[in-house]
């Protein structure tokens, strides 16, 4: 889901190797469009290409079939703009007359992701070189401004679905290896088992600080359920934060997944490297020489 030219295709592109048209300049679709792509790993990928909260609902039925048949919901909002406030708010009423099993289902499959984080700067964006690969990194001053970026959007496109929304993780294991899971809290809404932590509702900075107090000696597994519904930053372009996304993409499928998954996160870490010979072509500035009339930097820039 997002409003047209956030970026939708280049993300999905850049996390599954599909080869979706980007840059294009059609007509927002008035009601869900199904869209199929092999994979980098060969298989056969369905995706919704959903209207944006804000269009038209002249779809609303096809709208909600689609969310609730859906594995998981990536809702992109474009790192350099504005949330719509009433994006959120149009979710919850459109979910809200699915009734209430429907809706928490979808609910707890949603992630949410700043698109286009590239086109934030300055403050600097730094290339990490190791030998002739490397990754994209926010300068101190750049994360701190995708963070209050990101927690806006959070404020925006979550907050506003609230109960229906659900975080969920694996549970520590204790100190012979056994998961150790989590006490409930006595709300009830916080609950673990020996192979699952799930909370029923937004699990914000507030509401994780409050348990956190609670339950020091569970920091870590709170700190995962956190993670479940910040608003993450990407960029396509850098491939900055896709291991991190495509992480959260399994936390929706199922918390033990995640658990596995976390061992694959030395290999999942290439997807977020670029040959460092590509790095000048991702640059937005270049140094001319006005004498020679060439580039004052032959290599990548620095």
């Amino acid at each position: 889901m997002g409003a047209p030219g956030v970026g939708k295709a280049s993300l999905l592109n850049a996390l599954f190797g599909t080869d979706f048209p980007v840059g294009g300049t059609k007509e927002p679709p008035g009601r869900p469009e199904l869209r199929e792509s092999t994979g980098n790993t060969g298989h056969i990928l369905k995706f919704w290409d959903m209207p944006g909260m804000a269009d038209s609902w002249a779809g609303r039925p096809a709208m909600l079939d689609a969310l609730i048949t859906s594995d998981v919901v990536v809702w992109a909002c474009h790192a350099d703009a504005r949330p719509a406030g009433c994006e959120g708010a149009r979710l919850r009423e459109l979910l809200d007359s699915a009734g209430p099993d429907h809706a928490r289902r979808v609910g707890g499959r949603i992630a949410a992701v700043l698109t286009k984080a590239d086109l934030l700067s300055p403050p600097p964006w730094i290339f990490d070189a190791r030998g002739r690969r490397g990754s994209f990194v926010p300068g101190p001053a750049l994360a701190a401004r995708l963070e209050r970026r990101a927690a806006r959007a959070e404020q925006a496109l979550l907050a506003p679905l609230g109960d229906l929304l659900t975080a969920a993780t694996y549970p520590t294991a204790d100190p012979e290896g056994r998961p150790a899971g989590i006490l409930p809290a006595d709300d009830g809404r916080l609950r673990g088992d020996r192979h699952a932590v799930r909370y029923r509702g937004h699990f914000s900075g507030s509401v994780h600080e409050r348990y956190r107090d609670a339950h020091p000696e569970h920091a870590d597994v709170l700190g995962r359920l956190r993670d479940d519904h910040r608003v993450i930053p990407c960029s396509a372009r850098f491939r900055y934060n896709l291991p991190r996304l495509l992480l959260a993409l399994a936390t929706r499928v199922t918390p033990a997944a995640v658990f596995r998954f976390q061992r694959m996160l030395d290999d999942a870490a290439a997807l977020a490297e670029l040959p460092a010979s590509a790095v000048a072509r991702h640059a937005n500035l270049v140094r001319w020489d006005g004498e020679r009339c060439r580039p004052a930097v032959a290599g990548p820039a620095c």
